[in-house]
C-alpha cells in the first residue's frame, strides 16, 4: 500500500482538529508516534503555515486549529474560575490568593499567559490586587460585593470607594507622587508623605487611592506600622483589618 503524501496527511490532521474543536488533540491522538515520517512532516508543515498551534508543552501537547489558539483568553477564564471557586469553597475569613494559586490548571502556553491575564482581569475590575511585603495577592471582585460568606467578607473586603470630590486634583497627586519617587529613589511612598506633597485632604486622598487600587492603577502595601509615627498611621488605608501605609501608583 503506497504511503500517503504529506499533503494528504495535512488534510487528515486538519479534519481531526476541526472535529476536536477548541479542546484540541495531543500528538498521539493525531496518530503521530515519532519525530520522523510523513505524519510528523505534515504536522510541522501545518505549524509553519500557522494553520495549527500547540497550546501545551513539548511533552504534553495539545494541538488546535489556529482560530482556537487563544492562550490569554483561556488563562483569563481559568484564573477567574479559580478565584470564583475560592468564594464558595473556603469558609471563614477570605484568603488572599497568589498567582501560583490562581494559575492552577493552566498548562503550556496558557500558563505562560497567566501574568498578562492577571493584569487584564485587574484592569477590567474582575480581580482586586494587593501587596504585602514583596508578594502580590488577589481576590475576586465579587468578594467585595459579598457574593459569598457575607459575614466574613464584611471584615476583610476593600471598602467601597466614595466618589472622589470634584475639586480633587488627580493630576496634582500624580505629579506629587512622581516628585516623591524621584526624590526618594523608590516607588512605594508613604500615604502621609503623598498627602503633604500634594496638599490635598486626607479623606479625599484615601478615596482616590481606593478607587485607583480597584482599577489596578495603584498597589497598597503594609509598610512597618511599628516604626511609623502618628501621622503615618492616621493616613493608612485599612484593608483586610491591617493598616496599609504605603502606595505605588503604577501609571503616575
Amino acid at each position: 500500500m503506497p504511503l500517503e503524501t504529506v499533503e494528504t496527511l495535512k488534510e487528515k490532521l486538519l479534519s481531526k482538529l476541526r472535529s476536536a474543536g477548541s479542546g484540541g488533540l495531543a500528538k498521539g491522538k493525531l496518530g503521530i508516534r515519532g519525530a520522523g515520517g510523513n505524519c510528523a512532516q505534515a504536522l510541522s508543515a501545518l505549524i509553519a503555515e500557522r494553520k495549527i498551534a500547540n497550546l501545551g508543552t513539548a511533552t504534553r501537547t495539545c494541538y488546535v486549529l489556529i482560530e482556537h489558539f487563544n492562550p490569554l483568553e483561556r488563562a483569563c477564564a481559568r484564573i477567574e474560575k479559580n478565584a470564583r471557586d475560592a468564594l464558595s469553597t473556603r469558609g471563614g475569613p477570605i484568603e488572599l490568593m497568589t498567582q501560583r494559586d490562581l494559575e492552577k490548571g493552566c498548562q503550556g502556553e496558557v500558563r505562560k499567559s497567566a501574568g498578562e491575564a492577571l493584569d487584564r482581569l485587574v484592569k477590567q475590575g474582575r480581580l482586586l490586587r494587593f501587596r504585602r511585603g514583596r508578594t502580590l495577592y488577589y481576590v475576586h471582585a465579587d468578594t467585595h460585593a459579598g457574593a459569598a460568606h457575607p459575614e466574613a467578607v464584611a471584615a476583610v473586603s476593600l471598602p467601597p470607594p466614595a466618589p472622589v470630590p470634584a475639586a480633587f486634583d488627580r493630576q496634582a497627586v500624580a505629579a506629587a507622587y512622581r516628585r516623591l519617587r524621584q526624590r526618594l529613589g523608590y516607588g512605594n511612598v508613604e500615604i502621609a508623605e503623598l498627602r503633604r506633597e500634594a496638599g490635598c485632604t486626607l479623606d479625599a486622598l484615601k478615596e482616590f487611592l481606593i478607587e485607583e487600587s480597584r482599577a489596578g492603577r495603584a498597589v497598597l502595601s503594609l509598610g512597618d506600622a511599628s516604626v511609623s509615627n502618628e501621622e503615618s498611621r492616621a493616613a493608612a488605608v485599612e484593608l483586610f483589618g491591617k493598616p496599609h501605609l504605603l502606595v505605588r501608583l503604577d501609571e503616575a
